[in-house]
């Protein structure tokens, strides 16, 4: 660290000698932070997301109810805009068996009612517009459109 402090060693020099070091010594550079598969169980994909995943208080109310845990803090959270909506569905893709069930949120609020009534159809517009984890693009005003008409109804 001195020798790049003095200049006597450019930064590249210095991270290539970090690296090298760190793999001599067999510690890992860096932490894994990919999601488990659906080869895993539905609790140790919970549990992961729960630590490592995008977790918002929606997406959070999805997890609880789906697990049988109180909702006590989270019990009127639902999906407010796209960015919710994406992190309900990142949740969702990670443990795909849930989705089927996303009507039992209905029973949670007005809200949860309205964009659960209409979930697939609020999916594929946000797919179509935005992608999953937003690869598509970084706005979704016709979902968010959506939302707040569905809203507006319950």
């Amino acid at each position: 660290m001195n020798d790049l402090i003095q200049g006597r060693v450019d930064l590249a020099s210095f991270d290539d000698a970090c690296v090298k070091a760190l793999d001599n010594a067999g510690c890992p550079l860096g932490y894994d932070t990919s999601m488990p598969g659906t080869g895993s169980t539905i609790e140790e994909r919970a549990a992961r997301w729960l630590s490592d995943g995008q977790v918002g208080a929606s997406s959070r109310a999805i997890h609880d109810h789906m697990l049988g845990l109180p909702m006590e803090r989270h019990h009127a959270a639902y999906p407010h805009d796209p960015d919710d909506l994406n992190r309900c569905l990142l949740l969702l893709n990670l443990i795909p068996e849930w989705a089927s069930r996303i009507r039992e949120m209905a029973q949670h609020s007005q809200e949860w009612a309205a964009l659960a009534s209409s979930w697939g159809k609020l999916t594929n517009l946000f797919l179509q517009e935005a992608g999953l984890d937003w690869q598509r693009s970084s706005g979704a005003p016709e979902t968010y459109a959506a939302m707040r008409f569905l809203l507006g109804d319950a």
